[in-house]
């Protein structure tokens, strides 16, 4: 089995300001972590699920479902830290060296693009990450974290790699490049997840608030991969009826 050493992990907290309690929401009688989980299930790449989360509840939701979580500390800040306690209390021998970084709010990833981030680090010690071609209305939205890339030409296309050069909640670069609207989600050798967390926030991720610049600032290789798709990520209320209309779309 080609990706018989990955696993994925899910980092998922009820502490959300925007949506109060936010993986518990419900979106046609199902909480939304439980979407996330059945979506990542479905996945033709079959190995293995982890959440990773600060509510028993959660636990008992996925474990209800079959599936494995682990309790993590609340105090984490970021979902990295939490999902490097979660790999190591579930996997201690290090099986896992490699660790697919998927969101407890994106609950739409498709199947081809976990197989695309898995492919992106196969037998590399980085980091890897998707972009997509930001829209016109995401451009100076500071939300949609921006990502400058180098690709050694001038016309990216799907599928084509490059490598990360800095990332901002600013509209970058300047001129009239395409502009890439940075999808958070990675894919980790976890030797270098273990450096990462064990490094202190840098200057420009405090500045930024984007712990991608801690990376960067330590010279840590992050490889970029452009994909045409963008799931749909649950911030607010109209994320919500948004997903909701995509799975309406789905089943008809």
């Amino acid at each position: 089995m080609k990706f018989k050493d990955y696993i994925i992990l899910i980092p998922s907290r009820l502490g959300s300001t925007r949506l109060k309690n936010k993986p518990l929401i419900k979106i046609n009688g199902e909480p939304l972590i439980v979407h996330v989980f059945k979506s990542v299930q479905k996945s033709k790449i079959k190995i293995p699920i982890l959440v990773a989360t600060d509510s028993k509840l959660i636990v008992d939701l996925i474990r209800k479902e079959g599936g494995n979580a682990v309790l993590t500390n609340k105090k984490h800040e970021s979902g990295s830290d939490r999902i490097f306690e979660a790999l190591n209390t579930f996997d201690p021998e290090k099986k896992y060296n490699k660790v697919i970084h998927l969101q407890g709010d994106l609950p739409n990833v498709s199947n081809s693009l976990i197989i695309d981030l898995a492919n992106l680090i196969f037998n590399k010690k980085c980091i890897g990450t998707p972009v997509v071609e930001a829209s016109p209305d995401e451009l100076e939205d500071p939300n949609v974290v921006k990502c400058a890339v180098s690709f050694g030409k001038e016309s990216p296309c799907p599928g084509d790699i490059g490598r990360a050069i800095y990332f901002s909640r600013s509209k970058i670069p300047w001129g009239n490049q395409l502009i890439w609207h940075h999808l958070g989600l990675y894919a980790w050798d976890r030797e270098v997840l273990e450096k990462f967390v064990s490094l202190k926030p840098s200057p420009l991720e405090k500045s930024e608030k984007l712990e991608q610049l801690r990376a960067i600032e330590s010279d840590i290789e992050i490889k970029i991969l452009v994909t045409n798709e963008k799931p749909i990520g649950i911030d607010t209320k109209e994320d919500l009826k948004k997903f909701q209309n995509w799975l309406k779309l789905k089943h008809n």
